[in-house]
């Protein structure tokens, strides 16, 4: 694992995490928009050209701005191939999307503040507030363990997971809006797996 760190405004220090093929940001007192994805969720070919898509752009980044702006685009390709329902979609099944809908909402105000949410067929969205950035990944870790657990058809979630700190007022209503739209952008009538958290600390 390797950490990378860099100054943000007011102060904070930005660390990128690198482990896998992802590299993950740690930012205090951030927004986080969050994607995880079921195993068997994109074809190996697809996989492989997508991260290798996100590198090239990464590495042509001028600097920061350049890099979120990189982030928000990857974010976007992966979701429209996410959204075209490879693999099994077991959480299609309401038991499962339960479970993970309720792992998310867990915590709320405890660990996080969950601002919006989204369980998929083949994939999750989360955005939320964290004090602390190296929270993250056992956030991220509770989550997938305990839904495994409960779900219990095994290894059910894909190791990586994709991470981006929303950037200003702007970003976040623009995320937000777009984990409450997914659904129906994704074709899925009346899809009741998905919701918003009243305003609190960390908000816009």
């Amino acid at each position: 694992m390797r950490y990378d760190n860099f100054i943000v405004p007011n102060h904070r220090i930005l660390n990128r995490r690198s482990r896998g093929r992802l590299p993950h940001w740690e930012l205090d007192q951030s927004n986080y928009s969050i994607t995880f994805r079921l195993r068997d969720s994109l074809p190996p070919a697809i996989a492989k050209a997508l991260f290798e898509e996100r590198e090239h752009m990464l590495r042509t980044a001028m600097n920061a701005s350049e890099r979120a702006e990189a982030d928000r685009m990857f974010s976007l390709l992966l979701d429209s191939h996410l959204d075209a329902g490879y693999g099994s979609c077991i959480l299609r099944d309401d038991r499962n999307a339960g479970i993970v809908a309720g792992a998310l909402q867990h915590f709320d105000r405890i660990r996080y503040n969950l601002h919006a949410w989204c369980v998929m067929p083949n994939h999750v969205h989360a955005m939320f507030y964290l004090e602390r950035g190296a929270d993250l990944p056992e956030v991220m870790r509770s989550w997938k363990s305990y839904t495994a657990h409960e779900i219990g058809q095994g290894v059910i979630w894909q190791r990586e997971y994709f991470d981006r700190i929303v950037r200003d007022p702007r970003d976040f209503r623009d995320s937000r809006n777009y984990v409450l739209n997914n659904p129906a952008k994704a074709g899925l009538r009346e899809w009741k797996w998905v919701g918003y958290c009243s305003a609190g600390a960390g908000d816009e």
